[in-house]
């Protein structure tokens, strides 16, 4: 299956792609997102490609941003994400048939594609927003004899704080150094790493993560505002937890993540929602009924915008809605034990028993 992505496709992905997020963004960055869109369809075509149109052993890169949502104002442009790719693949030394992203929305991918002339892979590392690279890394955090280069941009030279860089080596090793330059650039840096093999992110990646997310994101918007909650749920076949009102946000930044507790109060109970970057646990009355890789996300009850942690004020209505992760594509990376004890740690809980 091969797709022209068009102007029709933006807020579709949009809608979707946010409320994947898992509160990492919501509609206070649909504006820059939907302008990212626009400048990849502005640049060239973006042919979005099945997985059953790749050779296995084609050469596909990853485009992504790496930092913490909340962390300052990170100074970066959707060129910054062609550039990290550009010199990503001076380093391999062989142009790639195709890019994926990280997790959608994606598109950052989308620009990489239209200005290289590479096919937009229907695949990414993981189906909903993950807080690290290691879990994102289709499996890499328990193979650390696999070598991958990462690079990030970010930074005004105008400035004088335009910021490159690049790493190689395992991915554990490499994302800290990336981690560590997206918080030297206000919590953010556009990235790309690689190589991996369409062969590969096939077994191990989300196949089909972006056909996912456009059709969530039209069955959303075929939705008057009001009932898009009832809409999400039934796409995903899920669960509203609860809807109520924001009763509690413990979350704060630092050492590159936020993390904290965010607390609903509705009819249906008491909601403490964990966050490490994006939301990661839920429980009810204190029981525990999603943990990450489970799609964990929140949506306004009026608007049916998705609502990113940080702006889940005290006082505001919010719908928290779940699903289990059978329910839409993961990856391999995502199910990987050795990704878990940095967000244990940082957390206090415990989320490798869950999987």
């Amino acid at each position: 299956m091969i797709r022209i992505l068009s102007h029709g496709d933006i807020e579709p992905a949009l809608h979707g792609g946010l409320f994947l997020s898992a509160g990492g963004r919501g509609m206070e960055s649909m504006a820059g997102q939907r302008a990212i869109a626009e400048k990849a369809l502005a640049a060239g075509p973006v042919r979005l490609v099945s997985t059953d149109e790749m050779d296995p052993d084609a050469s596909l890169i990853v485009a992504t941003g790496i930092g913490a949502p909340g962390g300052g104002k990170p100074k970066v442009k959707p060129a910054d994400s062609v550039e990290a790719a550009r010199l990503l693949i001076s380093m391999l030394g062989r142009a790639p048939a195709g890019v994926i992203c990280g997790h959608v929305p994606g598109f950052n991918a989308w620009i990489v594609a239209a200005a290289l002339g590479i096919d937009y892979v229907d695949l990414a590392s993981n189906g909903r927003g993950h807080p690290t690279v290691a879990m994102g890394g289709m499996g890499l955090a328990s193979r650390p004899d696999i070598v991958i280069t990462q690079t990030g941009v970010g930074g005004e030279t105008a400035d004088g704080d335009r910021l490159s860089v690049t790493a190689t080596g395992n991915i554990l090793l490499t994302e800290k150094i990336l981690r560590w330059a997206a918080a030297q650039n206000g919590g953010l840096v556009m990235a790309a790493r690689g190589p991996i093999t369409a062969g590969f992110a096939v077994e191990n990646g989300a196949s089909g993560a972006i056909s996912f997310q456009l059709d969530l994101g039209a069955a959303m918007l075929a939705a008057r505002a009001s009932e898009r909650v009832a809409a999400t749920v039934d796409f995903l076949g899920g669960r509203c937890l609860v809807q109520g009102r924001v009763v509690t946000n413990s979350v704060t930044y630092g050492n590159g993540f936020d993390v904290g507790v965010v607390v609903v109060e509705g009819r249906e109970g008491r909601s403490e929602l964990g966050v490490f970057n994006e939301l990661m646990t839920a429980t009810v009355d204190g029981e525990r009924v999603a943990t990450f890789p489970d799609m964990i996300g929140t949506l306004d009850p009026a608007s049916g915008n998705p609502l990113a942690v940080s702006r889940l004020r005290i006082g505001d209505e919010v719908a928290v809605i779940t699903a289990p992760r059978s329910k839409f594509p993961i990856g391999k990376g995502a199910l990987d034990p050795a990704v878990y004890p940095e967000a244990e740690e940082a957390m206090g809980v415990d989320l490798r028993s869950y999987l």
